[in-house]
């Protein structure tokens, strides 16, 4: 209930998070290696009709067999007797086919901040003329797109304010300063430009997909339905329906809950057993939370977060996760509360982890692999790995150890026991890091994923050595 993790997708699925609350005595795999240099951690494979054949959460999938180097099995290995019993999984869901807020879209036409110049002082020479003016607009759209690239979301919203100021029915810079809004996580001000957008151009279908999501991100089921449904009207869309289908399961329910907002927050609780003053309370929490995050992670936190604690068993309804899950991020925080009368330490603990992962995946630069997010989430938490250090010993000398050059994604893949070993590395390659260049280089990464480094270059940088370098430095402090 208390871990969470990043990115993960099943093959040929939207991922879904979840939370592990068991775990076998005994950890076992199978690892796969591709011929070229990918690894795969997998349940069980084998060689079966001039295939290779791997096991995954219960479902069975194929490779050609000249792409495999060679099969690795892992034997069961008897963890220590305090290994943490629930684990927890985060993915963002998403579909690549159809627009997401993600980028600005600007003219090709490179522009530099002297070309500005000049344009504005045609505007400011006449500023009836409108040939003048259009120009301007397109230009200040293509600096944002530039801004928006280097993950400065600040001064791509500026340039697009400004942009407005000029034309302010524009569709283009309407829809861009929406989806900046967007991505720096305020909600509010991307439904309200959006609308806007619809007043110009109401056949847009791209424009009501944003629009639901919007309104979706701020927990406003009905009307993401109803804008969802305008555009399917508009055009068949895959992405669009799968968005309907998952909101129509959730808006009965979420109508039955009570619902408290703060400055970051937008929560959802089951108002049977949690009274308003509990509420207030969890907010409060969660607002400290929010402020500590802030300084420990990073400068640019999500403007807004969506928090819905369940009554357990609609959890699951509504999620569809497995039985063994007990806390989940998928863009919005989800717990099942179990009755939750009063905020206790493992409450706030979940929301502490789940946050952490809200922070990471609000930032522009992506490619955080599960093993750096899920050590994060769970060293912000305050757990340690330092009683399981003989234990890894153990492994690392046989050669055991999970490489993490596999555990960049899918973690929902694994069975419980191969997973409760990713975490365990996870975590205890984040400990060596603060031991080797303090809490600070946390911050340098995400600072730099900020101006939208990816993972692998924002690590490098702030550590001067790739991941590979450290790894194998981390490997090599279990033998001292």
């Amino acid at each position: 209930m208390r871990f969470v993790l990043g990115p993960a997708r099943r093959p040929g699925s939207l991922g879904v998070a979840f939370c592990l609350l068991t775990i076998s005595p005994e950890l076992h795999a199978d690892v796969i290696y591709l011929n070229n240099g990918n690894v795969m951690v997998v349940e069980k494979a084998w060689e079966e009709g001039g295939e290779i054949r791997y096991r995954r959460a219960q479902e069975v999938y194929s490779l050609p067999k000249s792409s495999v180097r060679k099969i690795q099995e892992q034997k069961p290995t008897q963890p220590p007797s305090t290994l943490p019993r629930k684990y927890g999984i985060a993915v963002e869901e998403g579909n690549d086919s159809f627009p997401k807020p993600a980028a600005v879209v600007g003219s090709s036409k490179p522009v530099s901040r002297e070309v500005l110049t000049r344009l504005r002082e045609n505007v400011k020479a006449d500023p009836t003329d409108a040939y003048a003016k259009s120009e301007l607009v397109q230009a200040l759209n293509s600096m944002a797109s530039l801004q928006s690239t280097q993950g400065d979301l600040p001064s791509a919203q500026a340039s697009l304010e400004e942009a407005l100021h000029l034309d302010k029915r524009n569709p283009v810079s309407l829809s861009n300063l929406a989806i900046v809004n967007f991505r720096q996580g305020d909600y509010r001000a991307a439904e309200d430009l959006l609308l806007t957008c619809l007043e110009v151009d109401p056949n847009n279908q791209t424009i009501h997909y944003l629009l639901g999501e919007a309104y979706y991100a701020q927990d406003k089921i009905s009307q993401a339905i109803s804008q969802w449904n305008v555009a399917l009207r508009l055009g068949p869309n895959k992405s669009i329906s799968e968005r309907l289908e998952k909101a129509s399961q959730e808006a009965g329910t979420h109508s039955e809950l009570g619902v408290l907002q703060s400055a970051h927050f937008i929560l959802r609780y089951d108002r049977m057993v949690s009274d308003y003053q509990l509420g207030q309370q969890i907010l409060t929490t969660l607002e400290n939370l929010y402020r500590q995050l802030s300084s420990e992670l990073t400068s640019r936190p999500p403007a807004t977060v969506a928090v819905v604690l369940y009554p357990n068993q609609t959890y699951f309804d509504i999620t569809q996760a497995p039985s063994w899950t007990g806390a989940l991020f998928d863009g919005k925080i989800r717990v099942p509360t179990k009755g939750l009368s009063s905020i206790t330490p493992e409450l706030t603990a979940t929301l502490t982890h789940e946050l952490t992962h809200s922070f990471i995946a609000s930032l522009p630069g992506r490619g955080c692999p599960s093993w750096f997010n899920e050590g994060i989430a769970q060293f912000q938490e305050g757990k340690s790995a330092s009683s399981y250090q003989k234990w890894l010993v153990q492994l690392q000398k046989e050669n055991r150890l999970v490489p993490l050059s596999s555990l960049k994604g899918p973690f929902v893949g694994l069975s419980s026991e191969a997973a409760g070993l990713a975490y365990i590395e996870g975590l205890s390659a984040v400990e060596y890091l603060v031991s080797q260049f303090g809490r600070s280089a946390i911050k340098n990464i995400f600072d730099l994923m900020a101006q939208n480094h990816n993972f692998e270059s924002a690590f490098k940088t702030a550590l001067r050595q790739n991941v590979a370098a450290f790894e194998l430095s981390w490997q090599q402090s279990m033998k001292q």
